[in-house]
C-alpha cells in the first residue's frame, strides 16, 4: 500500500513549552510583518508527496498549524517559495503579546495567504535563546499550577454530582463532548471550504506603440505604418488554462493623411479571450489567448464602415459576417 498524505516533520529548539490552543495559533505570510516579538523556536515542514499542495493548500496551513500548536508555539510564519516543489515550509514561533483573532486559522485567512506573491527571502524570525526558553517554561509551569487550583471546586462539585447520579453526570459528559466534536467540524469545514477554491484576481496587460498594416491601395501589398493600442486582462490562478478579455485600436495612414481622415484606415476589436500557458520559473512565464469578438473598421471616405465577428480580412462584399452600413 503507497500512502499519498502529506508528511509532517518539524525540526525544535526547545520541547519545554506547553502545547497551545490551535485556534491561537497566529499566522504570518510572506509579504507580513512579523512583530520582534515573535522568537522562533522551530521549524516545520510539509511535504506534499503526490499530494498537490497548491490544490489543497487550506490543508498543508492547517497541518502546519496542529504541528505548531502541538510544539508549543502561537506563531507560524509561512513560506511559500517551495510551494512548486510541492513542500511548505514554515517557523514555529511563540509571543507574549495579545493574540490577534483575525490572523487565526479561518477560510478568510488562508485566502490571504494564497493570494500573497512569493517572497524570494524568507521573513527575519530571530531564534528565541535558551535563557528566554527557560523564563517562559518556567512562567507556563506556574500558570498550569494556578489554572489547576483555580479549578480545584470545579472538579470537587463534578465529583459530587457523579456520586449523587453517575448516569446523569455521564449523560451530561456525553452531550458535551458532543457539542465540542460539531464545533470542530465546522472550524474544520470552513477551513477546508477555502481548499478547492481558485484564487481570485488576475494580470492586466497594456501596449502601445507602431504597428504595420497591409495595404493593398497601390496594389502592391505594402505594409503602412500607424500605431496600436491593445489592452487585455486573464486570469488563470494556479491553472493552466483561463479566461480573459482584449481590447484592440489601431490606426494607419495609408497616403499620410490626417488622423481619421479619408486616407486613414482605424480597426477597433473587443471580445473574450481563452488563455492556456504556464510558469517556466519562479520569474517568467509563457501564454497563448485565442478569442472571438466584434471588430470594427473604418476605410476610405468616411462613406462606409464594417462591422464583423472575428476575422476580417476578406473584403466586404465577400464577407458572410459583414454588414454594411453607412457612417453617421
Amino acid at each position: 500500500m503507497v500512502s499519498c498524505a502529506p508528511k509532517v516533520t518539524s525540526e525544535m529548539l526547545t520541547n519545554d513549552f506547553q502545547a497551545q490552543p490551535t485556534n491561537k495559533v497566529m499566522i504570518y505570510g510572506p509579504k507580513d510583518n512579523v512583530p520582534e516579538t515573535a522568537k522562533a523556536i522551530g521549524q516545520v515542514t510539509i511535504d506534499g508527496k503526490k499530494t498537490s499542495l497548491r490544490e489543497q493548500y487550506a490543508r498543508a496551513i492547517d497541518l502546519a498549524v496542529t504541528e505548531a500548536a502541538h510544539r508549543g508555539g502561537n506563531v507560524l510564519v509561512v513560506d511559500n517559495r517551495e510551494i512548486k516543489e510541492n513542500r511548505l515550509k514554515g517557523t514555529i514561533a511563540y509571543t507574549n503579546d495579545k493574540i490577534i483573532d483575525s490572523l487565526t486559522l479561518s477560510a478568510n485567512r488562508v485566502k490571504q495567504l494564497q493570494h500573497m506573491p512569493i517572497s524570494r527571502k524568507p521573513a527575519d524570525v530571530k531564534q528565541m535563546g535558551d535563557k528566554e526558553q527557560q523564563e517562559i517554561a518556567q512562567q507556563q509551569e506556574t500558570a498550569k499550577a494556578a489554572e489547576e487550583e483555580k479549578l480545584k471546586p470545579v472538579y470537587l462539585k463534578r465529583d459530587s454530582i457523579y456520586n449523587a447520579d453517575p448516569e446523569a453526570y455521564e449523560a451530561m459528559e456525553r452531550e458535551r463532548e458532543l457539542q465540542a466534536e460539531l464545533m470542530q467540524k465546522e472550524d474544520e469545514y470552513s477551513v477546508n471550504s477555502a481548499k478547492e477554491e481558485d484564487p481570485l484576481g488576475g494580470m492586466f496587460k497594456l501596449s502601445i506603440g507602431p504597428a504595420w498594416t497591409t495595404s493593398d491601395s497601390d496594389n502592391s501589398g505594402s505594409f503602412k505604418q500607424g500605431y496600436a493600442l491593445s489592452l487585455s486582462f486573464t486570469n488563470k490562478g494556479y491553472k493552466a488554462y483561463g479566461f480573459g478579455g482584449d481590447f484592440y485600436f489601431s490606426y494607419a495612414d495609408v497616403e499620410k493623411a490626417p488622423l481619421f481622415n479619408a486616407s486613414g484606415y482605424t480597426l477597433l476589436y473587443a471580445g473574450p479571450c481563452f488563455v492556456i500557458g504556464g510558469d517556466l520559473d519562479s520569474r517568467l512565464s509563457i501564454d497563448a489567448s485565442f478569442g472571438l469578438g466584434l471588430a470594427y473598421s473604418l476605410y476610405g471616405d468616411n462613406s462606409v464602415t464594417m462591422f464583423a465577428v472575428g476575422n476580417t480580412n476578406e473584403p466586404i462584399g465577400d464577407s458572410p459576417y459583414a454588414v454594411k452600413c453607412s457612417a453617421p
